[in-house]
């Protein structure tokens, strides 16, 4: 045949493949560009949230002006979160701004320098979707908790290529690198103190891989680094080192309680569609757990790692989002997550398709952290509704007429609000330097002129949680140990604030108003600390918000109380209260069932209510929390509210002009006498007084 020309638009066979390589140029440009910029926007607060009142809003402040103060940590100060919270909350504080900002830079960079280690030799279109999944629904405790399973997966991907008994073959910088990530995990549990359970799981589980491959310093350097990295950052931090295993037995008093005191029911959503989902989450975990297995991509070695690592994460994952009706987008949003990274070792059809459900599934339910919605929502039906308990189906039609625009404000804006805040934080560092503290002054000043407090000599504490109004008002600050009441919920922790009370280093004022959570008993939270009050302060003033009390010179040890009843009751059976002229306090001691026990590791337990009949024939019926039930509280006369509290502190010596209490029944929401004891102990006391 004779030689045909083709012609090739006046390109000749050299310029063909250049154009293609300048375009793969410019493609990697554009991809490590848009890398940086994203782990920029996610991971580095330049444009941090200033504080403000509310529930969050004051333990945030608090955190910050703990760290300021240098209080000791596990002693002065017991919370979910350690010395480095800022990095977490994101809350702007002058004298934490530095710790937030060089916290979050080395997550940042110890996160994108093993996202590049792991992208080497696939395509990038998995790091892409990751970042921009990242961007969209990327909260800080997100990051913290898959970033213990992307150090895991940078172990088992290295294993993969080095050959039994041969030396690691990775460079000078790719071993500085991975010390450089071993060692941030060591401030996962600095960060928040529950995350302790991945901290462990992700330094022992990586060990014990490198132990049975017969990697024996590297197996001793995975598990050294990151404990070592704990005690270091913890002294640098301020913080004794005598003082850390205090602080983590207190995060683990907290963690203990927190299932039963602090979770709420589908209320808005409708329980078919929130336990489905909650199946169909249990299912795609199911799904990667046998994706794992029958991979012939991974060793046996790394099925065990890999499997029992994921399951450990997405486990506390789980609980995370279960214990909060509106957590489930959290459960979805860490599934995904993790799916990625593990996708980084192989992908099969089972982890495709746990992806890209877990993906959708995260996008459908984060409507339900909307901050618009929800402020439409109180706005429309009053604040409280969505922890009450009652199905509130007209609630659930609000919010689907109100969605696309709830979709769209949690989808393609969210991730546009986190790189607009780029630009924005530069603008306020570099541009105008004083910016933030302009604008920290300025939010100080609002909660001022929002709730003006007198100057106070000496140092207060404010119950139940609003911290921020005394934080804002220059006044002197000593909170108790457990500095918003809602959190103690424990006997153990209930009693560190009674006797913070007792103790030399007890405020001089204390400023009281009822705030109660999700339907609690008013007088059940920091109820053990009542008598300690009623002992040792006196009552001043109430200004229709807060109930000024002042420290007496004589400190009371121990309440004195004449018992009046012990006996054993049964549950959800109503119970005759004796008329007494007096205080009456009620310590309740109802435990779980073995299967209650199992239930509230697993999943949420029933919620228990007391119901109070009054003596003017009103029922009341109030959300309680077992431990803080079983330290004592003020039964009667019934306070609903910060006035009839001053009213009792104004009035303690005729304390019967309160509506007194006829009879209560306890009772579990559901499962009667199968999740709790169908009887419990009951002791009444009246408070003598001084």
């Amino acid at each position: 045949m004779p030689h045909q020309h083709i012609d090739s638009g006046g390109l000749d066979s050299h310029e063909m493949p250049s154009r293609s390589g300048l375009l793969g140029k410019a493609f990697s440009v554009l991809f490590y560009l848009f890398f940086a910029l994203t782990t920029l926007a996610v991971f580095i607060p330049l444009n941090p949230r200033m504080p403000s009142k509310g529930l969050d809003a004051s333990w945030q402040f608090a955190m910050n002006e703990a760290v300021a103060r240098n209080m000791i940590f596990g002693k002065q100060v017991m919370f979910t979160y350690g010395p480095y919270a800022s990095a977490v909350t994101r809350t702007y504080s002058p004298a934490t701004d530095e710790r937030m900002l060089l916290g979050s830079l080395l997550l940042g960079l110890s996160f994108s320098a093993a996202l590049l280690f792991l992208e080497r030799g696939r395509k990038k279109y998995i790091t892409l979707v990751l970042l921009l999944f990242l961007a969209t629904y990327g909260g800080p405790e997100l990051l913290l908790l898959s970033y213990a399973l992307l150090v895991a997966v940078c172990v088992l991907k290295q294993a993969r290529s080095e050959l039994p008994g041969k030396p690691s073959s990775l460079n000078w910088w790719q071993a500085s690198a991975a010390i450089v990530m071993l060692l941030t995990l060591g401030m996962l549990p600095l960060e928040k103190g529950s995350l302790v359970l991945p901290f462990a799981a992700a330094v022992a589980l990586p060990a014990a891989f490198l132990l049975f491959r017969g990697r024996f310093r590297q197996a001793l350097i995975c598990l050294f680094l990151p404990v070592t990295a704990v005690a270091v950052f913890w002294c640098v931090a301020g913080q004794s080192l005598a003082n850390l295993p205090v602080f983590l037995r207190g995060t683990t008093l907290l963690a203990s309680g927190y299932t039963e005191a602090m979770s709420t029911p589908w209320t808005i959503l409708p329980a078919v569609i929130g336990d489905g989902l909650v199946i169909v989450s249990l299912a795609l975990t199911a799904l990667v757990l046998l994706s794992i297995v029958r991979s012939t991509q991974l060793t046996f070695a790394s099925k065990c790692t890999l499997a029992l690592l994921f399951a450990a994460l997405q486990f506390v994952a789980f609980k995370h989002g279960i214990v909060k009706s509106e957590g489930l987008s959290g459960i979805f949003a860490s599934l995904a997550l993790f799916v990625l990274m593990i996708s980084f070792l192989y992908m099969d059809r089972f982890l495709l398709a746990a992806m890209s459900i877990a993906i959708l599934l995260t996008i459908v339910t984060a409507v339900q952290g909307d901050a618009v919605l929800n402020k439409e929502v109180h706005e429309r039906f009053g604040p409280g509704v969505t922890w009450s308990g009652e199905k509130r189906p007209d609630i659930f039609q609000f919010c689907l007429d109100r969605a696309i625009g709830a979709y769209s404000r949690t989808t393609y804006l969210n991730t546009w609000k986190t790189y607009s805040a780029v630009w924005d934080g530069i603008h306020s560092r570099m541009s105008q330097s004083d910016d933030l503290a302009v604008r920290y002054r300025q939010a100080l000043e609002d909660i001022r002129n929002d709730y003006p407090l007198p100057v106070l000599k000496g140092a207060g504490d404010v119950y139940s949680y609003e911290q921020s109004v005394l934080l804002a008002s220059g006044n002197a600050w000593d909170p108790r140990p457990v500095f918003q009441s809602y959190s103690a919920y424990t006997p153990e922790l209930a009693m560190v604030n009674e006797q913070h009370l007792r103790g030399l280093g007890a405020p001089d004022w204390a400023l009281i108003d009822l705030e109660s959570i999700e339907g609690r008993l008013p007088s059940l939270d920091d109820g053990a600390s009542w008598p300690a009050l009623f002992d040792n302060y006196a009552f001043i003033s109430y200004d229709s918000h807060y109930v000024l009390m002042q420290r007496r010179q004589a400190v009371q040890q121990e309440s004195r109380f004449e018992e009046i009843v012990r006996e054993t009751c049964e549950t959800g059976k109503t119970v005759a209260i004796p008329e007494t002229n007096g205080l009456l306090f009620a310590a309740i001691d109802l435990k779980p069932t073995l299967l209650g026990r199992l239930l509230t590791v697993a999943f949420n337990p029933p919620q228990l209510h007391i119901v109070l009949h009054l003596s003017n024939g009103q029922t009341k019926r109030y959300r309680v929390v077992a431990g803080m039930m079983s330290t004592g509280f003020l039964l009667s006369p019934f306070v609903s509210d910060t006035k009839a509290f001053a009213s009792l502190a104004d009035g303690m010596n005729s304390p019967e002009s309160g509506e007194s209490v006829d009879s209560i029944s306890i009772e579990p929401s559901y499962g009667h006498s199968l999740f709790w004891s169908g009887t419990y102990g009951l002791t009444l006391k009246k408070y003598v007084g001084r």
